[in-house]
């Protein structure tokens, strides 16, 4: 019954080709062998020259094999082929492997976000993780709690106070991208406190709040190539983020302990949503952008096992971290 109260509030080509060479006697050296693992040893008699040749192991690289990790051409990342760089048009984008940026994923647009010589379509993802901006105008997202039983109500506002986390984002060839909230960690919660007249009045801090998402990339937003090109790209979400909340819930003060006893109890893994924002991607700052504006939203609403439901309904503010 804590937990579910808490929660709430918090919501609120290499062949190895290897060779080894007997023990052999002779008195003139081969000038062909370079084998930095030759040992010569030098007998008394100067007229002999014993040269023993221990197992060396020489690898040959094809020069038409690109490692697909590591390449001196574009277009050669980790997901994309080993495409060589020549005339072939191996994805059949009409742009020739020399020249694609993306050599097994079509990309005729040839996108680069980043500017680092990879199209968007086989790049890493954009990371960013630090939380950039202090509140009020940047990572403080406003939220309202309810807690209601039959026909007794008290609300209360959240504030949840981002101190850093990691929101990804993908890009496409022709204004799709994808946002990732992989995790968003939280600041502790001033003192909350909730009146519920004849049945409960609590005074709550949540702590060591992290909201992660359990479904990497599951939302897409639009952008335009003008703006792609210009470095900034901004699209409204098509769908709410799920996320998952885990926190510790601190009941600082209760008048009723059979509806929240005081003391520390764990959120564990408990599910909601962030509403659908809007996406803005700075690359010349290296910034992303969530700017919630949703008052109607329910982030989360659980009923305790005293039958107190509670509700965090609304979220407004922007999230912003850099890379």
């Amino acid at each position: 019954m804590l937990s579910s109260l808490i929660l709430v509030g918090a919501a609120c080509g290499d062949d190895g080709n290897t060779s080894a060479t007997e023990t052999s006697t002779s008195t003139t050296e081969t000038p062909t062998s370079t084998d930095p693992t030759t040992t010569t040893t030098t007998t008394d008699d100067p007229t002999t020259t014993t040269t023993i040749d221990e197992t060396t192991t020489t690898t040959s690289t094809d020069p038409t094999t690109t490692d697909p990790t590591t390449s001196t051409t574009t277009g050669v990342m980790p997901g994309d082929c080993a495409a060589p760089a020549d005339d072939a048009d191996e994805d059949g984008d009409a742009i020739a492997n020399k020249d694609d940026n993306c050599r097994c994923d079509a990309n005729p647009n040839q996108l680069d976000f980043d500017g680092n010589s990879v199209g968007n379509v086989c790049d890493e993802p954009l990371k960013f993780t630090i939380a950039d901006g202090a509140p009020p105008e940047f990572n403080a997202l406003q939220s309202q709690a309810t807690a209601s039983q039959f026909i007794a109500m008290c609300q209360f506002p959240v504030t949840l106070v981002a101190t850093g986390g990691q929101i990804e984002v993908t890009l496409d060839d022709v204004g799709t991208g994808r946002v990732f909230a992989a995790s968003v960690n939280m600041a502790d919660t001033p003192q909350l406190e909730c009146d519920i007249p004849l049945i409960v009045n609590v005074k709550l801090v949540i702590k060591s709040l992290v909201i992660t998402g359990p479904e990497p990339f599951a939302v897409t937003f639009p952008f335009t190539v003008p703006d792609h090109d210009s470095g900034t790209i901004t699209g409204l979400m098509s769908a709410i983020h799920n996320i998952v909340v885990n926190a510790i819930l601190d009941v600082q003060e209760s008048s009723n302990e059979g509806i929240a006893m005081p003391g520390e109890s764990p959120l564990m893994d408990v599910p909601g949503s962030f509403p659908a924002g809007t996406v803005t991607v700075d690359n010349a700052t290296g910034q992303v952008t969530v700017d919630f504006d949703d008052d109607g939203h329910t982030v989360f609403q659980q009923e305790t096992m005293g039958g107190l439901q509670i509700t965090l309904s609304g979220l407004t503010g922007k999230l912003r971290l850099r890379q």
